[in-house]
């Protein structure tokens, strides 16, 4: 079963037309998206693209949920636009994770750990979809109050998004430092960092998933109406 079906596809694309500020918030998503790409471009080619390219990462992250956020001011919120929302979160996620693996800033298993968690999510989350149900908002499919405080809470949404935001960011500035052969005391303390970062934010990424698998058993295992 693929993440998200076809016809997912197919409704955000016909909510275009209707709903000029909707197009908006989804303009937001695919300027992430693009732009991720853009900036893992810019690595490796020198300090000053270094620099411009770990202060693109810090945008990204910064711009997440700004998508949401228009639209739920307009009051143009919708399913389509959350699953839209969260496939471009995994894909600015998914590309940083593999690319800074790629030149060995971690191990490969750390790439593969977050991606193998999100599969299984939004898997989940596509069939809680298709009954009505919807990762975050006023219909989530979170029922528990623990689920909601650590998945769709606003707090856990935002310590999350600040997790990968410094981890990301950090990981950039040492690329910096590095090719523009800084040195000092400080620089000892520097990869010891980088490692609680990345790994905090893997353990908080899978914690984040339990309750998704907990609660989305019933539509792996059972005949949901």
């Amino acid at each position: 079963m693929d993440v998200f079906s076809l016809k997912d596809v197919i409704a955000v694309c016909r909510i275009f037309p209707r709903r000029k500020l909707l197009l908006k918030a989804t303009f937001v998503t695919f300027f992430r998206v693009l732009l991720v790409f853009i900036t893992v471009a810019l690595f490796d080619r020198g300090v000053t693209f270094n620099a411009i390219a770990t202060c693109l990462i810090a945008c990204i992250i910064a711009m997440d949920g700004l998508d949401g956020y228009i639209a739920r001011k307009y009051g143009e919120t919708s399913r389509q636009g959350a699953v839209f929302d969260i496939l471009g979160d995994r894909i600015v996620e998914n590309v940083l994770w593999i690319y800074f693996a790629c030149i060995g800033e971690f191990p490969f298993w750390i790439p593969v750990t977050v991606i193998t968690r999100d599969v299984v999510v939004d898997n989940i989350r596509s069939l809680a979809l298709s009954h009505g149900k919807t990762a975050f908002g006023e219909t989530t499919m979170q029922r528990g109050m623990w689920a909601k405080f650590l998945v769709s809470s606003n707090w856990s949404r935002g310590l999350y998004a600040a997790a990968k935001g410094v981890c990301f960011t950090y990981i950039g500035l040492l690329i910096t430092l590095e090719s523009a052969n800084a040195s000092g005391p400080w620089s000892d303390y520097l990869v010891p960092i980088k490692c609680i970062l990345v790994y905090t934010t893997v353990v908080f990424c899978i914690l984040r998933g339990l309750p998704v698998v907990w609660e989305g058993r019933e539509y792996l295992f059972s005949n949901v109406k």
